[in-house]
């Protein structure tokens, strides 16, 4: 039997040269390969938690740090934005909390009023959505986050016998004309979606 002796540097080179290949094999795979490719490839976790986007009719808590914290609420209103004096109307539709805070903070640096605004925005409670069609009590109903397509139908009492139950049409708050969606799985709510249900064609 041949015992082999091999010195503390002698790993360390070895262990140095083998990092610097796995490096090197990454780096290729991802010149050759797609990043969700890429992760797929290495079993990575592709999920993404995606920030919310503010909506008109959320209504929101806005607080300007100073010398004092001066805090106010406001509701997005149809065009998107909030006026937070003394500024001009501030749209911060469609962006996340930590986005609309930024917008805030550059309208009081481009007026001059504030050198280094710290802004925190808020969200105190989502704009509403509307059910209506075929259904047993269309109306305007309180948005939960979460929400699906069903349990906003649930929400609003469930079908009428005439409802079409394999398609609805949702406008989103953003879009000027309605989607026609059919059903074969539930369907993500937003606030301020109008969601109609058509009746059946017999």
């Amino acid at each position: 039997m041949r015992i082999f002796h091999i010195s503390i540097r002698t790993i360390l080179t070895i262990a140095i040269a083998a990092q610097g290949l796995n490096a090197c094999v990454s780096d290729r795979l991802q010149t050759i390969l797609p990043k969700s490719t890429l992760e797929r490839a290495i079993g990575a976790d592709t999920q993404e938690s995606v920030a919310y986007k503010l909506m008109p009719g959320d209504r929101i808590r806005v607080t300007i740090f100073d010398l004092t914290a001066e805090t106010n609420e406001y509701v997005i209103d149809q065009t998107g934005a909030i006026a937070v004096p003394p500024l001009s109307p501030q749209t911060i539709k469609g962006l996340t909390t930590e986005e609309a805070a930024n917008t805030i903070a550059k309208g009081f640096i481009s007026a001059g009023l504030v050198r280094t605004p710290r802004i925190t925005v808020d969200t105190l409670a989502f704009g509403p959505i509307y059910v209506l069609g075929e259904i047993n009590k269309p109306g305007e109903f309180l948005y939960r986050p979460g929400m699906s397509l069903f349990a906003a139908i649930a929400t609003a009492g469930g079908y009428t016998y005439r409802a079409n139950k394999s398609r609805v049409f949702i406008r989103r708050a953003e879009d000027q004309f309605e989607t026609e969606y059919v059903l074969s799985s539930d369907i993500t709510i937003l606030p301020g979606d109008v969601i109609r249900i058509p009746e059946i064609h017999i």
